[in-house]
């Protein structure tokens, strides 16, 4: 215990913070994953459709809503603004804000029709436009803190909101069965985005009133040249990962996209360690990249290696975890597992090569790439999902995409 004490004293800042941020986002997406056998058994497989049919919707658009500045362009700028970095924080945030307001008028036009379109109620719309107003603010204060090494608090905001969000979800459905409520999936959405967006919101506040600056050109200028040839590559990166879900949700129905959801839950398990790793090792890159060419390129060697092994090894444990996380109704789709964790591992692989790309300014080279994936995608998938949804085929073409359309792009 006193070995491991002073090893952990030795540690330079930067390998502490990369261990605190995979923890605190592996144990938040791990909730997620524990509570998935309590939601299959309190909600119908509809219920859970809608639920993950509305995160999807929420992961295509806020893509605009943010422009991609939270993505590689911010640990840019934070290099760029050493000195500057409140104000450069409230100046993007004001810009995210502005184009969350017009997102909001633009439904406001015409509220039924958008309902409609995205398949969602007007409250989990209204739900949806709130989100895109005040989560940026925690993804910027959670990159800044990233870059800065400063781990201690935002993992405790991190746990801390997950435990939260998922228990007062948890109490909420059984609450909501209890009285016999029909709308089950906007209870739990209303209930854990209670807790998400209630933290935003504060940090939102937070970051206006200490940066104080609603408007720099220097700075929308920078963060608009990184952000916006992005855009294209996070759309269609979003495309490729939730499209299948909204066109199960129009040709079959929402049980079928909660049965889908559910299975690509358990089969990207490893991606949620990804997210962590990569997070951290982005500030690491950044700030090295120059100088320590061959340290990066043994680091990120050993990261994919690992990465691999995980998501073989999740592969051949499939039907025990889906057997422990779900019912009997979710066996019959249990195929589509191994081609969504190939493809997911080809999503991490590509992450390395766009982000030198992002910290060259060669952005153009990930739109590219992302671009061609997406095209191509749904119309494989359009035939594929109507026929014969349930056994998967239709992601097999993802794995093909990749291998035959980013990865070599990137590469090259």
């Amino acid at each position: 215990m006193v070995d491991i004490k002073r090893k952990l004293q030795k540690m330079s800042e930067s390998a502490k913070s990369a261990i605190v941020y995979t923890l605190s986002t592996v144990f938040s997406r791990g909730l997620a994953i524990i509570t998935v056998p309590i939601f299959t058994r309190l909600m119908t497989t509809d219920q859970i459709g809608e639920v993950n049919l509305y995160n999807s919707w929420y992961s295509l658009i806020s893509v605009v809503a943010t422009l991609s500045l939270t993505s590689g362009g911010y640990s840019v700028a934070m290099k760029e603004y050493p000195d500057k970095r409140d104000q450069y924080q409230s100046s993007v945030l004001s810009l995210t804000s502005l184009i969350a307001l017009i997102i909001a008028i633009i439904y406001f036009i015409a509220p039924d029709f958008w309902s409609r379109l995205l398949g969602l109620p007007n409250g989990l719309m209204v739900l949806m436009l709130i989100g895109f107003l005040v989560a940026p603010a925690r993804d910027f204060w959670l990159a800044r803190q990233r870059y800065e090494y400063k781990y201690k608090l935002s993992g405790c905001v991190t746990i801390g909101s997950a435990i939260l969000a998922s228990v007062l979800s948890v109490v909420a459905v059984l609450g909501a069965n209890s009285i016999g409520h029909e709308d089950i999936a906007e209870v739990r959405l209303y209930a854990n985005y209670l807790v998400v967006y209630g933290v935003a919101a504060v940090i939102w506040v937070c970051l206006f009133w200490k940066g104080k600056t609603l408007y720099n050109k220097e700075y929308w200028k920078l963060s608009l040249s990184l952000s916006i040839p992005l855009i294209g590559y996070s759309i269609a990166a979003q495309i490729l990962s939730v499209s299948d879900r909204m066109m199960i949700s129009q040709m079959v129905n929402n049980s079928a996209v909660g049965i889908y959801s559910t299975l690509y839950t358990v089969s990207s398990l490893s991606l949620m360690l990804w997210q962590a790793i990569h997070a951290s090792f982005v500030p690491y890159l950044f700030q090295n990249i120059e100088s320590n060419v061959k340290g990066i390129k043994r680091i990120s060697s050993q990261i994919m290696l690992l990465y691999a092994v995980m998501a073989v090894m999740m592969t051949y444990m499939a039907p025990e975890i889906v057997r422990i996380l779900a019912t009997e109704e979710y066996y019959e789709a249990i195929y589509i597992m191994p081609p969504i964790a190939a493809g997911v591992f080809f999503t991490a692989f590509a992450n390395i090569y766009s982000d030198i790309a992002v910290y060259y300014k060669e952005n153009t080279v990930c739109d590219v790439s992302g671009n061609d994936c997406s095209c191509g995608k749904p119309c494989v998938k359009l035939h594929l999902y109507q026929c014969l949804w349930i056994y998967g085929c239709g992601i097999y073409n993802a794995v093909l995409l990749y291998s035959d359309g980013a990865l070599p792009r990137n590469l090259g």
